[in-house]
């Protein structure tokens, strides 16, 4: 996968949960990471998306690969976040949203976001008890997940594109390198 971006990996830098910069490339020096990035933390399918995440972070650690969420927002809506849904891995913020552009993770049209097939599956998860959040961010920025080795390569890339279109986690899972 080739960025479009004319920064590298090396200059990105994001937040931790405390408001704390971080350099990007930190994320992979001990262990291989699959990081997902969050939409708008108002979007029910992106929460269930990462809710299935959470269910199988388990299996990444068992086959070597650390898992980190990046998102939109600021430490205290990273900290209730967190409490919600207990999320058992790292939560960072990527407030300029540099990270994401460069990895093509961009905004989508009003109508990938707000189609038809994504107003009704939103409303599936109203319907199923998924609660309304507000969220940070734009409502157009899109999701995805990326995994990169510990020698910095980008060895899996997906961009939600429409916002419902995830693979399954198992799959990602047998789509990536053995950890090393």
């Amino acid at each position: 996968m080739t960025a479009i971006a004319t920064t590298s990996m090396v200059n990105l830098w994001i937040l931790d949960e405390t408001g704390e910069r971080v350099e990007f490339e930190q994320l992979w020096h001990d262990k291989p990471v699959l990081i997902f990035f969050m939409r708008n933390i108002g979007c029910g399918i992106c929460r269930q998306t990462l809710l299935k995440l959470r269910d199988h972070a388990a299996d990444f650690e068992k086959a070597g690969w650390q898992v980190a969420v990046l998102m939109m927002g600021n430490a205290e809506l990273v900290s209730r976040f967190r409490s919600m849904y207990n999320i058992p891995f790292p939560i960072y913020i990527d407030q300029s949203l540099q990270v994401y552009d460069y990895f093509d993770i961009g905004e989508g049209s009003w109508f990938e976001v707000l189609s038809p097939q994504v107003l009704i599956r939103q409303a599936r998860l109203l319907v199923g008890g998924m609660e309304l959040l507000n969220g940070s961010g734009s409502m157009r920025r899109l999701g995805g997940t990326v995994a990169i080795n510990r020698a910095g390569e980008v060895v899996y890339h997906h961009v939600a594109n429409p916002i419902y279109r995830y693979p399954e986690w198992s799959s990602v899972l047998q789509a990536l390198p053995k950890a090393s």
